[in-house]
């Protein structure tokens, strides 16, 4: 499971959880509601922070690194 951690534009905690890569995969490829330079505070998978940045690397980071070679 992914969980997506960032503060929104009035700097509150959000939370966003995926059940698989395909579904976060699915999410970044469509149409965000949220701006690319969205500072994501935590990206987790399975427990496991993988990412911290912007938004807008996301994608390109999880299109670049084989996820599953983490655990």
């Amino acid at each position: 499971m992914f969980r997506l951690a960032y503060k929104d534009a009035y700097q509150i905690d959000r939370v966003l959880e995926y059940e698989d890569y395909e579904a976060l995969m699915l999410s970044l490829s469509g149409c965000v509601t949220l701006p690319d330079t969205t500072v994501i505070t935590s990206l987790t998978y399975n427990g496991k922070e993988i990412y911290q940045g912007l938004l807008g690397n996301l994608y390109h980071f999880l299109s670049r690194n084989d996820i599953s070679k983490i655990n």
